[in-house]
């Protein structure tokens, strides 16, 4: 190969950790109470996850296209509704107006330029789902810090009672 091919190489594959760092930060400074989890055997996905009493638990996978999904459980249906009212996803599925006036059930939306999914699901018990696949690191950016947000807003309402 090339010496300047050779160098090429070596510089993106240097941008592109960096790339990846910088994601991984951003992800974290949404969410703050992400951590680092190491890697699958055979699998290049760089881990975060979470569990805390009250917030349910999950995790946020960055893989190696620079695409990031999320899969958390038992989180507070309100929490999960305020987060999405926020963003104003422009077509939810299923959704007839805002999430806090939804029944339980799977509100989906999927993003056309992105190609990413973001699914919401109310739990008739409370407590439900957020699960995104393979979206852009700043649409994840952004319903994680929404979702950190509202469970402020719901810590605060819970202590209130």
């Amino acid at each position: 190969m090339q010496h300047a091919l050779v160098q090429a190489l070596e510089a993106w594959e240097q941008y592109w950790r960096q790339t990846q760092a910088a994601a991984v930060t951003a992800l974290k400074a949404a969410f703050p109470c992400l951590g680092d989890r190491p890697r699958y055997v055979g699998c290049d996905d760089i881990r975060l996850e979470y569990e805390e009493t009250g917030r349910g638990g999950g995790r946020v996978c960055l893989d190696d296209e620079g695409r990031a999904s999320v899969e958390f459980e038992q989180v507070p249906n309100d929490v999960i509704a305020g987060a999405v009212d926020e963003i104003r996803f422009p077509y939810l599925d299923y959704a007839e107006g805002p999430l806090r006036e939804a029944p339980p059930g799977r509100y989906v939306y999927e993003c056309e330029g992105s190609g990413g999914q973001f699914e919401f699901v109310l739990g008739s018990g409370g407590r439900g789902q957020v699960v995104i696949s393979f979206a852009a690191v700043p649409d994840v950016v952004a319903v994680l810090d929404a979702l950190e947000r509202a469970f402020t807003g719901h810590a605060a309402a819970v202590t209130q009672r």
